[in-house]
């Protein structure tokens, strides 16, 4: 599988750029590091994406779009037959895409935490086996601790989906659902997977591809593997 390695920059960490110039693979494999962000100057850009002032938020919104569109454009000008996005603050572990490849799913996920008041991850459980349609895309998985310990004990697990973090997407998908601008004002990527996932495409995670999420201020979250048992 020709594999291309996408990472749309509005700020970049260091620990990103280490990890995905480190994955595993056996075959042809490219990687592109795409800053393009006409929405706003190049000067604080870092503080700026997490502001909290709306026009700047709508900024960010418009510029994470233009991004994804560029790298689908990319993706498709090429050979490449999947894209494995891993965003600029994810730090994903050295075999990703060896784990999300032998999934064999339409999209495969490996499992980080949403920033936010209530971090959870971004794996959502699936109400109905696929290939079976279900309209509601559940909840996080971190949510319901039977299902949480369910999925970490099997290793690999059927989903929704949620986020563009890391997931590994194949050529068919992209090819028929472009990224578009959202119904509301907020980013585009969950609305596109709900799409993908009223569409009937198979998605999957796999459980031990644990990735960092880092903020601008230097911290790393990372997904709590097993609740602390009462003594």
């Amino acid at each position: 599988m020709d594999v291309l390695v996408f990472t749309p920059v509005l700020r970049i960490e260091p620990e990103t750029v280490q990890a995905i110039t480190s994955l595993e693979w056996d075959g042809p494999i490219s990687f592109l590091l795409q800053r393009d962000n006409p929405f706003f100057t190049r000067e604080g850009i870092r503080d700026r994406v997490e502001a909290q002032g709306e026009a700047e938020i709508d900024e960010a919104h418009a510029n994470v779009l233009h991004q994804y569109q560029r790298g689908r454009e990319t993706f498709l000008a090429g050979r490449y037959d999947a894209m494995l996005i891993i965003e600029h603050d994810i730090i994903p572990p050295a075999d990703t895409l060896t784990k999300l490849a032998a999934l064999e799913a339409d999209l495969a996920y490996g499992v980080y935490m949403f920033r936010g008041k209530m971090p959870v991850v971004n794996v959502m459980n699936r109400y109905y086996p696929w290939p079976q349609a279900s309209r509601n895309v559940g909840e996080s998985l971190s949510l319901h601790p039977e299902l949480w310990e369910k999925a970490l004990s099997e290793g690999q697990t059927e989903c929704s989906g949620a986020g563009l973090g890391c997931v590994l997407i194949q050529r068919k998908v992209l090819e028929e659902m472009p990224f578009e601008p959202p119904e509301d004002r907020g980013y585009f990527d969950n609305e596109w997977l709900y799409k993908v996932h009223r569409a009937g495409y198979k998605m999957m995670a796999d459980m031990s591809v644990i990735c960092g999420h880092k903020s601008a201020d230097g911290q790393v979250l990372w997904p709590i593997l097993r609740q602390a048992q009462d003594t």
